[in-house]
């Protein structure tokens, strides 16, 4: 196991008691109110997760201190997002121009990549794919839980929009949880197998 890997999972260790404490509701809440709670905790950990990990991941690249070159081309897309935006619209040549010189200059230096990871505050399917996609994670991995996380983002916004309607069970918590704590694992694994197999750099094709 990578020693980042080992440092993630260190440093979210104290989710799996929160978890444990959701499962048992140790001070015996009404049951219904109790899943209510939870939900957006559960939420709340399983995004907490993903942000944390994944802007770890990014700091571990910028200080590998990559140019464009090295690395293969999603990573350059992640690295000079911003750069992208003076293209939309409209151009005229002078403009094209300008944005050409911009980025041969950036092409040419030290990627650092921004570490604020955008979920949109809704870490659905799609989101989570689209993250998969920037580091050519294996979302085929996720099949058996995205659809109780998808689940799990409509219920937590609902309760966050006061709609009564709204009762989760003990047998949804549960469900919840090992949905996410699966994909906490496959999420885990994918980032070490990026990390041992060096994922982040340019592979020319045979």
């Amino acid at each position: 196991m990578h020693s980042l890997v080992e440092e993630i999972n260190e440093t979210n260790s104290w989710r799996d008691r929160e978890f444990a404490k959701f499962r048992v509701n140790p001070h015996q809440v009404e049951s219904i109110l109790w899943g209510r709670m939870c939900v957006p905790m559960i939420y709340a950990n399983w995004e907490g997760f993903v942000v944390s990990s994944l802007k770890m991941l990014l700091q571990h690249l910028n200080n590998l201190e990559l140019t464009p070159v090295q690395m293969p081309t999603r990573l350059v897309v992640v690295g000079l997002g911003d750069s992208y935006r003076s293209l939309s619209g409209k151009q005229s040549f002078e403009q094209k121009c300008v944005f050409t010189d911009k980025f041969n200059e950036l092409l040419r230096t030290t990627v650092r990549f921004k570490t604020k990871i955008e979920t949109k505050s809704n870490l659905h399917s799609q989101v989570l794919k689209e993250l998969c996609q920037m580091f050519n994670f294996n979302y085929a991995r996720f099949s058996d839980t995205t659809s109780t996380l998808d689940r799990l983002v409509y219920v937590r916004n609902c309760i966050a929009h006061g709609e009564n309607s709204i009762l989760p069970t003990p047998e949804n918590i549960e469900n919840f949880i090992d949905a996410v704590k699966k994909s906490i694992d496959i999420l885990m694994d994918e980032i070490n197998i990026f990390l041992m197999q060096e994922g982040y750099i340019y592979q020319q094709q045979a």
